[in-house]
């Protein structure tokens, strides 16, 4: 074992901030930590808490320096900044709130910022620093102290259980580097090649172990192929190599099965599958060494792209959530299924090791176990396939951005063009019908509904309707989304207490037919405020779209995630002031952006409509809800408890007769 492997120290959340003292360098960039990162973070971590509190959370690496001057010794934080900043933030509210006795100060401080020190110092304090340096810090602590009491609440957790938990069960590795590391060439290679190991590449190095080492080559082009999310899974593969997996066209496989692929690469030499350096994964003490010895690194280009285009569409999965989603779908059918294994299989990345342990822990001995990680990795690729194929991405060209459903298909000369899934053919410029762009409206809908990777159960739902049928129609595929939907709303989101139905029980149903009836619509789900889910807001925006595709043409969903009063609570001076249970019903309710919800500040439903509703650009971008709330207004001129009413029960009898479809 290396030097550096022996300093490696796991530390507690409170040891780490009791115990010794960390100084963020002048040349490594401010705090810059906002809402998405915070509260992904709490939410991670209040996850494990309330399901896993006798477990270790691992939150990641913080790598050090040692340092000592005149005599005084401290750590010159190199990476981990963000991090080390965001849990000194975290107890600190946490000290405001006398859950955290011990923590006396900051032992983080920012070489000549001292501004940003005197933020966090300031912290447990209640007080707040007005320095403009220091806003991140101030904003980050009031997200804190706005969404922990919810979110513990919505947990089942107490605040002092949560303390605990995080003080002495979260677990944050220090990783010091060695003392001849030249820090500007690591600093240039941590950019390049990324300074640790993931969790993915953790459990690459455990599934490969299983196998013989003749067999690792194969198993490591697959998955680093598969692992560029933002790829079609294609283009990470060189043009040879597509030529021995897939067909004519590159759209499907022609192996299912990993012994047979090897063969197939075997029979051109086995040359194409061999791992190059520059592909291997590389440990931290690697990474020092090459510090050391001053290597020099560029950023690798794009070998494999025939048309420039590597950033022309974003995933709306990582890999470490895709891999427990392939693991879900392909394990519930497999040889080696087992009940109570498929129930510990959860789409939570935070758990992705331990899960794919269990799996294989399972398993009689290693024969299985090296049967089970073949089988595996090849329906990680096939599902690859079937995802580029059959879900959305986020697509930029022209520096705009917008949903798309395409399949990538080969043309003359090794080229591709990324046609409509369901187009007729291989034209890039051919429009969708009415089936194709609901199917993209619909996976659209549950995803900005819910965009934390956790919670992507209609993923989960799909990936396992396009498994079993490989070649599904769209009627068919936007069949399942649709009652997918009706399920989501009768037995989850509209459901009455003890008559909620679990995600899983849902996907994995043969027919997607709701348990709870109609009649048995919570409606006090749907009048609750700012409380009502944004499923319920967008799956009635899709309806009311289903009833004039062609007006509504322009719709499609973005990330609407504000609850928008059109009536204002505090209306202005001189405006009648409604009750509450009008105010925080359906009918007055919708979803807008939030920088759009602060543009509408406290305005009156007229002057939203003539600031923001006439104007082309803008109405194009609003809900379909608040558009036709706004016509509202300009065919009655006014927006009152009676309008709203009137509103409220056309919206429910839309919502009904959406859900009574069959």
């Amino acid at each position: 074992m290396s030097m550096t492997e022996e300093k490696v120290t796991p530390l507690t959340v409170k040891q780490l901030l009791s115990e010794g003292e960390y100084v963020i360098p002048i040349y490594q960039r401010n705090y810059d930590w906002g809402e998405k990162e915070a509260l992904q973070l709490l939410e991670d971590i209040t996850d494990y808490a309330g399901n896993n509190s006798d477990q270790h959370y691992y939150i990641g690496s913080a790598v050090v320096f040692l340092r000592s001057v005149n005599g005084h010794t401290y750590y010159e934080t190199i990476d981990g900044q963000q991090r080390l900043t965001t849990l000194t933030i975290l107890v600190s509210l946490l000290k405001r709130l006398s859950l955290a006795p011990w923590f006396e100060k900051p032992n983080l401080t920012y070489d000549h910022r001292k501004e940003a020190d005197e933020a966090l110092t300031m912290l447990q304090y209640n007080r707040n620093s007005e320095h403009p340096a220091a806003q991140h810090i101030v904003d980050v602590f009031g997200l804190f102290a706005k969404h922990l009491p919810p979110v513990l609440k919505a947990k089942g957790l107490k605040a002092a259980d949560f303390a605990e938990y995080l003080f002495e069960r979260v677990i944050i590795l220090r990783i010091p580097v060695p003392p001849d590391t030249q820090l500007n060439h690591y600093f240039e290679i941590m950019n390049t090649r990324g300074e640790q190991l993931e969790k993915h590449e953790v459990l690459k190095a455990a599934l490969i172990s299983k196998l013989h080492p003749e067999e690792h080559n194969l198993f490591h082009l697959i998955w680093e192929a598969c692992s560029d999310m933002n790829a079609y899974v294609q283009m990470n593969f060189s043009i040879e190599q597509r030529r021995v997996i897939f067909d004519d066209q590159w759209v499907a496989l022609r192996h299912r099965h990993f012994d047979a692929l090897g063969r197939a690469f075997c029979e051109k030499g086995g040359k194409l599958i061999e791992a190059d350096e520059e592909g291997a994964a590389h440990t931290l003490n690697s990474l020092f060494e090459d510090a050391k010895n001053q290597v020099r690194y560029e950023l690798p280009s794009d070998g494999n792209s025939d048309d420039g285009t590597p950033d022309r569409f974003g995933s709306i999965a990582n890999f470490p959530n895709f891999l427990l989603q392939a693991l879900k779908v392909c394990y519930h059918d497999s040889e080696f299924y087992r009940p109570e294994v498929d129930e510990a299989i959860k789409l939570d990345d935070k758990g992705l090791i331990l899960t794919f342990q269990t799996v294989l822990k399972s398993m009689a001995d290693e024969e299985e176990r090296g049967r089970f990680v073949r089988f595996f990795i090849m329906e990680l690729l096939f599902l690859r396939i079937q995802y580029d194929r059959f879900v959305i991405k986020r697509e930029y060209i022209n520096d705009a951005e917008s949903w798309s459903l395409k399949s990538l298909r080969k043309y003359d000369n090794n080229k591709v063009q990324y046609a409509n899934t369901f187009s007729s053919n291989d034209s890039e410029e051919e429009s969708e019908d009415h089936a194709a762009k609901a199917i993209r409206l619909l996976e659209a809908m549950f995803h900005i509904s819910a965009p934390t990777q956790i919670y992507k159960h209609w993923l989960n739902a799909v990936l396992y309707a396009v498994y079993r049928e490989e070649a599904i129609t769209r009627s068919d595929l936007r069949k399942r989304l649709y009652d997918l939907a009706r399920c989501f709303m009768l037995d989850v989101y509209l459901a009455g207490e003890g008559k909620v139905h679990g995600f899983e029980e849902i996907v994995f149903r043969e027919r997607y037919e709701p348990k709870n009836r109609i009649e048995e619509i919570n409606w006090e789900l749907i009048d609750c405020g700012c409380n009502v889910h944004n499923f319920i807001f967008n799956f009635y925006d899709f309806v009311t779209w289903e009833t004039d595709p062609k007006g509504y043409s322009e719709f499609d969903f973005t990330y609407r995630t504000s609850v928008e009063h059109f009536y204002p609570r505090k209306p202005m001076e001189g405006y009648p002031q409604l009750e509450k249970e009008v105010l925080d019903c359906f009918g007055n309710l919708c979803l807008i952006s939030r920088g759009m919800n602060s543009k509408f500040s406290n305005n009156m439903p007229k002057a939203k409509l003539n600031n923001f509703g006439r104007i082309k650009e803008v109405r194009n971008g609003l809900s379909l809800k608040l558009l036709e709330m706004m016509d509202v207004v300009e065919h009655e001129g006014n927006w009152g408890a009676r309008e709203i009413r009137a509103f409220e029960a056309r919206a429910k009898r839309r919502i009904k007769d959406a859900l009574s479809e069959r």
